[in-house]
């Protein structure tokens, strides 16, 4: 949790220094070139790294190196097949990203690498090494700040100062996470048919949740950058990178929280039941409390944090922050369903609340402008915390109502 608030907490830190620094053009490419290169990692590879992370439990009934070897395989063929799409569709990518055909295959290299990357903090998280995980984690971030200051403050190069700083970290980090899985003998010789298609069967089942989940969290980018221009989405993501802190503690907290509920209900008693749709309700309340109160600090605080061209932000901020915090009640009720094995129907929600979110976008946009995304975003975080948490009691009934009126 401490190495991914330090990851987390390395764009905000920037901030102040980037947005005094980088025009609204500059700083919405580099939103646009994150955002790229998270939409690619969804893809390369096709989400089978996950896969590594559960076979090492079984690694004694299996070669453990060659199946690694095999994910690595399939991350292979996947990125070439990605590459040569970016590189046949650039001319439109270009459009919608803004950005250089030159930087589309940057970020799908660095896509590659957060495979990679994946693969080997997900070993070590499973093999309950703490600080491994955490020396690589920070080591990323560190380094990712230190090359953004010497390029962008340094050398004075723009906001491809920044994207370069990303973009070397993540392939240095990378090369250590390939070297350290040679020297722990994680890397097999032979790609085996069948480890290909048990992680195929692994990761393309989640592909929808994937996609939908790139709707929900990116799609107002891209259309606020197609729609709007790329000075807008400058804006807009510096609304955004605030609203991340609010994700860094749901996320965290949620790590902490998945394992206690998933062994309350498999223990199925009734008092803990109860005490877990307490803390629910009272979480819930929390985050919603602590967005309202973002959202009416901003005008105050934000002078602060971001240059002058880029105030125009502090009315969407309360907006996307009530967005996170939708974000944040929705993870308390989706472990239900995972505890469920309905990961299907969580993907038809995922899914579904991502095309209202790019549905509503396009209506939203042009009548409000950018805050219209937020608008959207918001409104699809509610949408897909209130359809999960009505998948969740189909799949494990808890007493809701009992809770709220003391019963129990």
């Amino acid at each position: 949790m401490s190495a991914n608030a330090v990851a987390a907490g390395v764009p905000l830190l920037l901030m102040p220094l980037l947005t005094r620094i980088l025009s609204q053009e500059d700083y919405g490419r580099v939103g646009m070139f994150s955002v790229t290169i998270v939409a690619l990692s969804a893809l390369a590879g096709l989400s089978v790294y996950g896969a590594t992370g559960i076979r090492y439990f079984e690694r004694n009934e299996l070669n453990f190196p060659n199946y690694v070897t095999s994910c690595f395989a399939i991350l292979g063929a996947s990125s070439a097949v990605l590459m040569l799409v970016v590189l046949l569709f650039s001319d439109r990518l270009e459009q919608v990203t803004h950005l250089p055909t030159s930087w589309l295959v940057i970020a799908t290299l660095v896509a590659m690498v957060q495979f990679v990357l994946q693969v080997r903090l997900g070993i070590w998280q499973s093999a309950k090494q703490p600080w491994h995980f955490g020396a690589l984690r920070i080591s990323q971030s560190v380094g990712d700040a230190a090359l953004t200051l010497a390029l962008v403050v340094g050398l004075g190069l723009a906001w491809q100062g920044r994207a370069a700083g990303m973009a070397i970290a993540a392939g240095g980090v990378g090369a250590l996470a390939v070297i350290s899985l040679f020297r722990s003998g994680l890397i097999g010789r032979q790609v085996k048919k069948d480890y290909v298609l048990n992680a195929l069967r692994y990761g393309v089942p989640l592909i929808p949740h994937v996609l939908g989940g790139m709707l929900l969290a990116m799609a107002d980018r891209f259309m606020i950058s197609s729609m709007l221009g790329v000075a807008e989405t400058g804006i807009y993501f510096v609304s955004v990178q605030i609203g991340l802190a609010i994700r860094l503690i749901t996320e965290s907290v949620n790590r902490a929280y998945a394992p206690w509920l998933i062994e309350a209900l498999r223990i199925n008693d009734y008092p803990r039941d109860i005490a877990a749709v307490r803390m629910t309700y009272a979480y819930s309340t929390a985050l919603l409390a602590g967005a309202i109160l973002v959202g009416w600090l901003a005008p105050f605080i934000l002078p602060l944090l971001v240059g002058e061209a880029f105030q125009a932000a502090a009315p969407i901020v309360g907006v996307t922050a009530l967005g996170f915090a939708f974000g944040g009640m929705y993870l308390m009720v989706t472990n239900y369903l995972f505890y469920a094995g309905q990961t299907g129907r969580l993907a038809l929600i995922t899914i579904s609340c991502g095309a209202l979110n790019v549905g509503l976008s396009y209506v939203l946009l042009p009548l409000n402008g950018a805050i219209g995304a937020a608008q959207a975003f918001a409104a699809s975080q509610l949408a897909l915390f209130l359809l999960t948490w009505f998948a969740a009691q189909r799949a494990r009934p808890m007493p809701w109502l009992r809770a709220l009126t003391g019963q129990g």
